[in-house]
């Protein structure tokens, strides 16, 4: 084997070295950069859509103030038990049992622009802070929902 062999498998080493590197700080880079319910991911227009959404379709079930009688209690949406129970969730999960579920009495059909309003809606009475943009229902698997 002569000098260049020697040379040349040294530095393709190296450079395999340099890419494993490399490829496993990128891959930090983008679990660093993981989108969550603090990083204003909905706007506050939104959010009084959804605010007037929810009072039509959704608080005779899960507002404790405005619980309808007559209507089976839903899980609480406000306070901690929300956030405890939806922790360490993606937030598409609470779009698409929103979407595909509610109001469970099947008195109204909600598009995904007025579930995304709703959920935008809880963030904010759960206290997490409004954005510039508007929440899309799409992009809700690439938030994670965390205290």
């Amino acid at each position: 084997m002569n000098r260049f062999h020697r040379f040349h498998g040294f530095h393709g080493f190296l450079g395999f070295l340099l890419l494993l590197t490399a490829g496993g700080a990128f891959a930090r880079a983008g679990e660093a950069q993981q989108k969550t319910s603090r990083d204003k991911v909905y706007a506050k227009d939104q959010a009084a859509r959804g605010a007037a959404q929810f009072a039509k379709t959704c608080a005779a079930c899960h507002d404790p103030a405005k619980l309808d009688p007559a209507k089976e209690k839903g899980p609480e949406l406000i306070g901690a038990k929300f956030v405890e129970e939806w922790q360490n969730r993606p937030l598409n999960e609470l779009l698409e049992v929103i979407l595909l579920t509610m109001p469970n009495d099947g008195s109204v059909v909600l598009s995904e622009e007025e579930t995304a309003d709703v959920v935008a809606h809880i963030l904010q009475a759960n206290g997490y802070p409004d954005g510039p943009a508007a929440l899309k229902y799409d992009t809700g698997k690439d938030i994670l929902i965390v205290k």
